[in-house]
Parts: structure tokens; C-alpha cells; sequence
């Protein structure tokens, strides 16, 4: 794999993830309206402690794809960390897939909760 590939691979990926902040908008626009509505509060709740780890997931990983394209020292300081309790070898393009991942599952819970705002 070229440099320049992974380079490309990276940016690629973290403009991918910066679409996350639009469903972040609407993921607090509905959070809100479940509020002011007393609609399914609890659920909108819990909801929405799952889409903000996501997006602090989504937000952290789209930084590390901005600025890095080799991911060993990273990995070894998540390891020094204690962030991580091991490596395991991995490409730039297995770790776009896993933060892609990341966004689906965001897609997802937002159109759980708006079907919780349409129910």
C-alpha cells in the first residue's frame, strides 16, 4: 500500500465522519421535542446517551483520520495509555471500515428515535 493511498484513505474517511454532526443536530432537535412532548421520555433518554458516546467515538475518530496515517505509535500509545489492552495489527482500511461501522450504527439509533417521535 502506497502512502499516498493512505493518506487518501484517511481524509476520505474523516470527511465521511464529519456528516455525523448533522445527525447529531437532529438526534438534539428530537431529543428536545421528546421533552417539551413528555413523548417516550425514557427511551429518548437512553437513546441518547448511546448517540453521544457514538458521536464522541465518531468526533475522536475523525480527528486521528485528519492527522495520521501510520497508526503504530498511535496504537502503542493507547497501549502505554491503558486505553487498550492490546494490539492487534490492523490497516488504515480495516480501521475506515470499523469508524464507518460507527456512523451506521449512528444512522441507525436516529431513525430509532425519530420512529419513537412518529409513534
Amino acid at each position: 500500500m502506497t502512502n499516498e493511498l493512505a493518506d487518501t484513505t484517511a481524509k476520505t474517511t474523516a470527511h465521511f465522519l464529519i456528516t455525523a454532526r448533522y445527525l447529531a443536530i437532529l438526534n438534539v432537535v428530537l431529543l428536545a421535542i421528546s421533552f417539551v412532548t413528555a413523548h417516550y421520555i425514557g427511551l429518548n433518554a437512553i437513546l441518547a446517551t448511546g448517540l453521544l458516546y457514538l458521536h464522541i467515538r465518531l468526533e475522536f475518530d475523525r480527528r486521528i483520520f485528519m492527522h495520521m496515517t501510520n497508526f503504530t505509535d498511535f496504537d502503542r500509545t493507547l497501549l502505554m495509555l491503558g486505553l487498550m489492552k492490546q494490539t492487534t495489527e490492523r490497516d488504515i482500511f480495516q480501521r475506515a471500515k470499523g469508524a464507518i461501522r460507527l456512523w451506521y450504527a449512528a444512522l441507525f439509533a436516529t431513525l430509532a428515535q425519530l420512529a419513537l417521535w412518529l409513534i
